[in-house]
């Protein structure tokens, strides 16, 4: 499956952290800086959660069960509140 950011999601950044607001349903959530760099990667093109997965792998000192178990709950929750879609 693949994913990118919603047309429906609004984002910003406020204190280091990423905001992200859904504009059809209003809901709202704070994101780390793991989740912070999938949502950047989910903006410039279609990416497999294998993909994402592999980024992060790389560039943080992570085990790759934790990665991803953390990558699954993010796209999940996203998902759900329609901030990512599958493409």
């Amino acid at each position: 499956m693949t994913y990118q950011q919603s047309p429906d999601a609004l984002h910003a950044e406020v204190n280091g952290s990423l905001i992200l607001m859904n504009v059809e349903s209003l809901a709202y959530f704070e994101f780390n800086d793991v989740a912070k760099r999938i949502w950047d990667l989910l903006s410039d093109k279609v990416w497999a959660e294998e993909q994402i997965l592999s980024v992060l792998l790389d560039e943080y000192d992570v085990e790759p069960k934790r990665c991803q178990a953390a990558v699954a709950i993010f796209l999940k929750e996203a998902l759900e509140k329609g901030f990512v879609v599958e493409a």
